[in-house]
C-alpha cells in the first residue's frame, strides 16, 4: 500500500472526516471515514487498478466518478456490478474485485491483449460458430472471459415499492438550470417535483471551487457555496417535493415518466416537464487513454472536493477551453504540482482567458496548439507525449515533447445529456462543433419549449455559462407555471425580460 492521500488541510474547504471505520477489500482491511465512497477509500489506500476491460482485460482505474462509466464496477456484500464511486462505505462491508483471475494486479486473461489479431470484433461468431456441437462449450468459456460479474449470492431482493403520482411540474436534474427552473416554477405557485440522481442538490457545481456570480447577485461566490445556497432555498418551498438518488430513465405510453430510486419505482404523469439533465464529459482520443491515472476533469473535482483525496503528486492538464485552467488551480490548491497544460487553442484565445493569467505568472508551462499523442506507462500513467496540432513544418513550437506525471486531467468539452428529450420528441439537430465534439441539440421554440408540455434548460439544451443556464431555468420554470394557469402579469414580464437578455447575448 502507498501513502495515505487524504487531504489534511485545504485553503478553501473545511474538512471534518469523523471517526475512522474499516471494511474489507478482497479479504484485506481498508481504513475509511464516514461519507467517503468505496472508490475514494480504496484510492487513498493506494489502489489504482479497479477493474479489467471487457475483452482484452486491460487495467481500468477511476475515470469519471459520476456513475457514467464501468471502470469501478465491483462486488459489494455479494451484489455484483456496483459502481463503487457512488456507494458509501459501511463498517464491515465486503468489497471484492470481479472479472479478473487470479487478481486485479495479475490477470491471466490479459493475454488476450497480445492476441488482438485473433480476437477482432465478432470473433466469437466467425471462429467458433462452425462446429455446432462444440459451440456450447466455447459459449461458457467466452461468457466467463467477457462477463462483468457473477450472480448475487443471496435470495431475491424484495421488489421495489411501486408508487404513482400526477405532479403538476416535474424538473429533472438539480444543477444550476434545474434549481433555477424548480425555484421559479415554485415561486409561480405550481406544485413542483425535483428529481436528482445524486444524493445532494447542486450538480457538479457542488464540487467546484471556482468563483461564479448569478444574474442579479451583487457578489461572487465559490461554486459549492452557490449550489448549497440554492439547495437551501429549494428546501424551504412547501409546494416542492425533492427526490434525491432518483433517476428518470424512460417515457412510456400515456405520458408516464418512470423514475427509480433505492427500493422505489415511481410512475409519474406530470402535466409539465422541464428537462435540465446537464451534460456528459467528453474524453480526448489518443493512444493509451485508458491507463489508470487518467481522469475526466469532473472526476478530479469530485475526488478532491467531495472525497478530499489528493489524486497524485504531479499532474498534466489537457484542455480545449478555460475549464482546464480552473482545474489546474484546484490541483495546485490540493497539493498537486502541475507539470504542464496542453491547450488545443492558440495564443490569442489564451490571452483572452482571465483564468490562464495566474497559471502563466506561476511559470507553469502552457503548450498552445498542442495535443496529446500518447500516454506512457504500463500499470499506471507515467507521462504523456504531446505534439503540435499543426504539421512540423508549420508548427512554431517544434517536435514532440515528453511530460512526466502520475495524473492526467482532461477538460475536453461536454455533450448535452438530452436522451429523455429525444426519446420523447426525436426532433433536433446534430452539430460538429470541433474535431472533438459532436453535439446533439433539441429543437427549441419560444419560452424553452421542446414540446407542448416539455421544456429544456441549461446544458441539456447545449448551452454554456452559468448566467445563461440560470436564465434558461428561470424562463422554463415561469413558463411551466404560466401554462398551468398560475402566476400573474408580473411573472410573465419577468420571464419575458429574462428571454430578452438571452436574445441579446446569443
Amino acid at each position: 500500500m502507498k501513502e495515505d492521500l487524504r487531504i489534511k488541510a485545504h485553503p478553501i474547504l473545511s474538512i471534518d472526516r469523523g471517526e475512522p471505520i474499516e471494511f474489507q477489500f478482497n479479504g484485506k482491511p481498508i481504513k475509511a471515514y464516514p461519507h467517503e465512497t468505496i472508490a475514494a477509500a480504496l484510492y487513498a489506500a493506494g489502489i489504482r487498478t479497479f477493474s479489467r476491460s471487457f475483452k482484452y482485460h486491460r487495467r481500468r482505474g477511476l475515470f469519471c466518478l459520476a456513475g457514467h462509466c464501468s471502470h469501478c464496477l465491483m462486488r459489494v456484500d455479494g451484489v455484483p456490478n456496483i459502481r463503487i464511486c457512488k456507494e458509501l462505505v459501511r463498517p464491515g462491508m465486503q468489497v471484492e474485485s470481479q472479472n479478473a483471475w487470479p487478481s486485479l494486479s495479475f490477470d491471466i486473461k490479459a493475454v488476450t491483449g497480445y492476441l488482438d489479431f485473433l480476437v477482432r470484433p465478432g470473433f466469437q461468431y466467425r471462429r467458433f460458430i462452425r462446429h455446432r456441437g462444440l459451440y456450447h462449450i466455447w459459449e461458457k468459456y467466452l461468457r466467463r472471459m467477457a462477463g462483468i460479474g457473477s450472480l448475487a449470492e443471496m435470495q431475491n431482493h424484495v421488489p421495489a415499492r411501486r408508487h404513482q403520482a400526477e405532479p403538476e411540474v416535474v424538473v429533472i436534474g438539480a444543477g444550476i438550470a434545474g434549481l433555477s427552473a424548480a425555484l421559479h416554477a415554485a415561486q409561480g405557485g405550481s406544485e413542483v417535483w425535483l428529481i436528482e440522481k445524486e444524493r445532494a442538490l447542486g450538480g457538479r457545481l457542488l464540487y467546484d471551487t471556482a468563483v461564479y456570480e448569478l444574474p442579479g447577485a451583487h457578489a461572487k461566490h465559490f461554486g459549492f457555496a452557490v449550489a448549497t445556497n440554492l439547495a437551501h432555498q429549494m428546501e424551504r418551498f412547501e409546494n416542492c417535493r425533492i427526490l434525491t438518488s432518483a433517476t428518470a430513465f424512460a417515457w412510456y405510453d400515456e405520458g408516464i415518466l418512470a423514475v427509480t430510486r433505492p427500493g422505489e419505482l415511481w410512475e409519474l404523469r406530470p402535466k409539465q416537464v422541464i428537462v435540465a439533465t446537464g451534460s456528459y464529459e467528453i474524453p480526448l482520443l489518443f493512444e493509451n487513454n485508458d491507463l489508470p491515472g487518467i481522469f475526466l476533469a469532473g472526476a478530479l473535482q469530485r475526488l478532491i472536493h467531495r472525497d478530499y483525496i489528493r489524486p497524485g503528486r504531479h499532474a498534466v492538464v489537457a484542455t480545449v477551453d478555460g475549464r482546464g485552467y480552473d482545474l489546474a488551480h484546484q490541483l495546485l490548491a490540493a497539493g498537486v504540482s502541475v507539470t504542464g497544460i496542453v491547450d488545443h487553442r492558440n495564443e490569442d484565445d489564451l490571452t483572452a482567458n482571465n483564468a490562464a493569467q495566474p497559471i502563466i505568472q506561476a511559470n507553469i508551462p502552457v503548450f498552445r496548439e498542442h495535443t496529446i499523442k500518447t500516454a506512457i506507462g504500463r500499470r499506471n500513467v507515467k507521462g504523456v507525449i504531446i505534439k503540435p496540432l499543426k504539421s512540423p513544418k508549420d508548427a512554431t513550437s517544434g517536435s514532440e515533447i515528453t511530460l512526466s506525471c502520475d495524473v492526467l486531467g482532461m477538460a475536453a468539452g461536454r455533450m448535452p445529456a438530452n436522451d429523455l428529450i429525444f426519446q420523447r420528441t426525436c426532433q433536433g439537430t446534430y452539430i460538429l462543433e470541433s474535431p472533438h465534439q459532436f453535439t446533439r441539440k433539441p429543437l427549441i421554440s419560444k419560452h424553452m419549449h421542446v414540446d407542448a408540455d416539455m421544456f429544456v434548460a441549461g446544458e441539456a439544451a447545449g448551452s454554456k455559462g452559468i448566467e445563461r443556464l440560470w436564465l434558461e431555468g428561470k424562463i422554463a420554470g415561469f413558463s411551466a407555471a404560466l401554462d398551468l394557469g398560475y402566476g400573474d402579469l408580473e411573472i410573465e414580464r419577468a420571464r419575458d425580460a429574462a428571454e430578452a437578455i438571452l436574445d441579446r447575448t446569443t
